[in-house]
């Protein structure tokens, strides 16, 4: 049994250790909000143009720097549900601000069938990232949460790269090799943003090795596709369509396996 004189030495070391994580964190944060605010203030100070390159080192140093001080933070300080809901409602701004963009296809010199596509490509997108987030994700573990972060970063960045090429769909004298790329490129960081999240899953739903080829094939095909049709606009727009198609339904596969185990 463990006496009196035991349990308050017990309590007493768990209460330290928690101070400890506690003040690592505070020292990591103000180290990090330190130095921005220390570069965007020599930036404001010194103006324009010189002092822009300040402020954006100040950008800089807040986004990288998090990684070199990762020791420092606990994993046992974050609360990982919340963490996931407040990186969803960032995509969710994503997403509906890419919506906003599409209304420019609603015109009397575009056809319907165009908007519809790519709005269905759309949701698509959102779909799947819906069901890694809601479905395969384990929402109660211990995390720092540094992958989920900065992918999310990722997949904003891929969204709001995919509004531009569905901008840029509409210009007629758009450069079909620069459009061909973006497409692809931005296609690659979404997915491959998402998939990376996959360490973060239910054990149960992690992604086997076959999961993964499958998605690179379905990827693979899709560039084929692309390629072949990256010159007609309705073309591009049904490759979208079936490419998202096929990346949500594997997904949801994934999802539907696992939830009736």
């Amino acid at each position: 049994k463990i006496n009196l004189r035991e349990r308050t030495i017990y309590t007493k070391d768990l209460t330290v250790s928690f101070v400890k994580a506690d003040n690592n964190d505070k020292q990591a944060f103000l180290i990090i909000l330190g130095l921005e605010f220390i570069l965007i203030i020599v930036g404001l100070i010194i103006g324009y143009p010189v002092g822009i390159y300040f402020c954006i080192s100040g950008y800089i140093v807040g986004f990288i720097l998090p990684l070199f001080l990762k020791g420092m933070f606990k994993a046992e300080r974050v609360n990982f549900p919340h963490l996931v809901e407040r990186v969803s409602l960032i995509v969710i701004i994503a997403f509906g601000e890419a919506i906003v963009n599409l209304t420019s296809y609603f015109n009397s010199k575009t056809p319907l069938v165009y908007a519809a596509f790519l709005f269905l490509s759309l949701v698509l997108m959102f779909a799947s990232y819906v069901v890694l987030s809601d479905e395969l994700i384990d929402h109660h573990q211990i995390s720092k949460g540094f992958i989920s972060m900065y992918s999310h970063i990722a997949i904003v960045v891929a969204i709001l790269l995919s509004t531009v090429a569905i901008q840029y769909l509409q210009v007629q004298n758009i450069n079909k090799t620069f459009l061909f790329f973006l497409i692809i490129f931005s296609m690659a960081l979404y997915y491959f943003s998402l998939a990376i999240n996959q360490v973060y899953n239910k054990s149960e739903c992690r992604f086997s090795i076959r999961n993964l080829l499958t998605l690179l094939l379905i990827f693979a095909l899709g560039v084929s596709y692309l390629w072949v049709v990256i010159k007609s606009k309705i073309g591009i727009s049904i490759c979208l369509l079936i490419w998202n198609l096929l990346f949500f339904l594997e997904f949801y596969i994934k999802g539907n396996k696992n939830e009736f185990r």
